[in-house]
């Protein structure tokens, strides 16, 4: 797993404008387990031409999938690797707003699709460590910002039921759009979900 950092750290440590690249989070504390995020905090003396370039420095990962938190006090771009492994670049000295709910629309459809799975493992891994109040904290804060606006009118109370409730509004918006959201991050935390419930 020394590969994971190793990877990530060289990805865009190398960006001219760039000054440094540390671990960060709980596997720098030592307190992690084994399905926790990779965090690095990033240096930078030009944020929006590191931001701007991000997808294309991390394209070296081969990753899933990746977005920006949009719900974050900080800049955080979130990369999802096979198995799944999630890989996030912190840029801790700058700030952001909340960005509010996407319209669901054909344009938006395959992003809130990544968000959405992106939060579901992490609420997974956090499940799988006994973290049930962290599920009782966000399964609204999911129903507020992705599934109220697709159309979902309950609050889920699992994982489980935030999957069917998604899936099913997801698929009937992609008939409607006529567009095909890919699904390799789906299947990437189905996979994961399956293996950690055994």
């Amino acid at each position: 797993m020394n590969d994971v950092a190793s990877a990530a750290i060289a990805a865009v440590a190398g960006h001219t404008a760039v000054r440094g690249v540390e671990p960060a989070g709980s596997r720098s504390r030592g307190t992690h387990d084994e399905l926790s995020d990779w965090d690095f905090a990033v240096e930078t003396d030009d944020f929006p031409a590191v931001a701007r370039d991000m997808p294309a420095l991390v394209a070296a990962l081969d990753p899933v999938a990746e977005q920006w938190e949009p719900l974050g006090h900080f800049p955080v771009y979130q990369v999802m690797l096979r198995g799944p492994t999630k890989v996030e670049y912190l840029f801790l000295d700058h700030s952001q707003d909340a960005f509010p709910p996407l319209v669901p629309g054909p344009d938006t459809l395959a992003a809130i699709d990544t968000h959405f799975w992106d939060w579901t493992w992490w609420l997974a891994t956090k499940e799988h460590i006994g973290r049930g109040d962290l599920l009782a904290e966000h399964l609204p804060q999911m129903h507020g910002h992705l599934l109220g606006p697709l159309g979902v009118r309950d609050v889920p109370e699992s994982i489980d039921a935030a999957i069917t409730a998604f899936v099913a509004r997801r698929d009937e918006l992609e008939r409607r759009y006529r567009v095909t959201v890919p699904r390799a991050l789906e299947q990437e935390v189905r996979g994961g979900l399956e293996r950690i419930r055994r």
